[in-house]
């Protein structure tokens, strides 16, 4: 197990990214079979300037072991620099493609860009990042909601 484990490890740090990759949590345990891995209690993950909290990190691998997707849920807490754009925030669930750069926020998302002074809350959040394109979605009876600053006409 021990040996699993530690081969695991390594695995996943290897196969997330350029940088460096640090996972924190209380409890840690894989399926193989299922080829997916579970980081649970105070999970930390931090990978150059972005990190997430929250109760429960979970990472998708592909047959040649290498990530394809990653999940937070639960208070989940985020920092993120994207593109040059600093974002932090907060939601129930975030869900990472790194194949196709996008990111799923989902539930009571407080998303607060940084650069350009702007928050948004809504329900759901979709950004690529390859195209820079957002889908932004309130609930049923909550709009979505933007709050940013304008330049003084002169």
């Amino acid at each position: 197990m021990k040996k699993l484990f530690i081969f695991y490890i390594f695995s996943f740090a290897s196969t997330l990214f350029a940088d460096v990759v640090d996972i924190k949590a209380d409890h840690f345990y894989a399926n193989n079979i299922n080829q997916v891995a579970f980081f649970e209690g105070n999970a930390e993950i931090k990978q150059g300037k972005n990190e997430f909290q929250s109760k429960k990190i979970t990472v998708y691998f592909n047959k040649k072991r290498k990530a394809v997707k990653y999940e937070a849920k639960g208070k989940v807490s985020f920092d993120l620099t994207e593109n040059g754009i600093h974002y932090t925030g907060k939601t129930n669930r975030v869900v990472y493609s790194p194949n196709s750069s996008k990111y799923f926020f989902y539930g009571r998302v407080v998303l607060i860009d940084h650069t350009n002074n702007r928050t948004i809350k809504a329900e759901t959040i979709e950004l690529d990042l390859k195209t820079g394109l957002a889908d932004i979605k309130g609930a049923n009876k909550q709009p979505v909601h933007f709050r940013f600053e304008i330049e003084d006409r002169k």
